[in-house]
């Protein structure tokens, strides 16, 4: 039966211990940049899942670290995929304000894939720069994509 027909489907989701995996390895390359970090990993339904304040990172930067995540797991792309387009004159000018505001368009938020393409969760980070934040998320997004290859890889294997 096409899945088209089905009245439901199922959603590929992120499990806490991949989420924990995530963070462990965002902060340990943290660590490496002298940076303490704001963690926030989502589920594919931008639903919190884990969170890690490293020592000495700002509170501030706490909700911002959540909303990265949100932003990268619920639009299914980066979120410094926007910062070109959100000042003003941009094709996504005003986006930001979206979501009750919760739409972040500075880096350090990136989507969590599947080897399908499809977003199983959403990581965001923030205490350095938005390049810096960048760089730890795509660390913690490494770890958990080839644990979901490797686990494929063994279901394979038995069939």
């Amino acid at each position: 039966m096409p899945s088209s027909s089905l009245p439901v489907r199922p959603i590929p989701n992120l499990t806490l211990s991949a989420a924990k995996a995530c963070a462990t390895a965002i902060e340990v390359h943290a660590l490496s940049l002298s940076i303490p970090m704001n963690i926030a990993i989502v589920d594919a339904s931008t639903h919190l899942l884990h969170f890690s304040r490293m020592d000495n990172a700002k509170i501030t930067s706490i909700s911002i670290a959540i909303d990265k995540a949100f932003t990268a797991a619920g639009h299914r792309v980066g979120t410094h995929t926007y910062k070109e387009a959100v000042w003003p004159g941009g094709m996504a000018y005003g986006l930001g304000g979206s979501n009750g505001g919760r739409f972040m368009t500075v880096g350090g938020g990136l989507p969590i894939k599947d080897t399908e393409g499809r977003v199983v969760g959403g990581v965001g980070c923030s205490m350095g720069t938005p390049a810096q934040d960048e760089e730890c998320a795509r660390k913690g997004v490494e770890v958990v994509e080839k644990l979901i290859r490797e686990v494929e890889g063994r279901v394979r294997a038995r069939l």
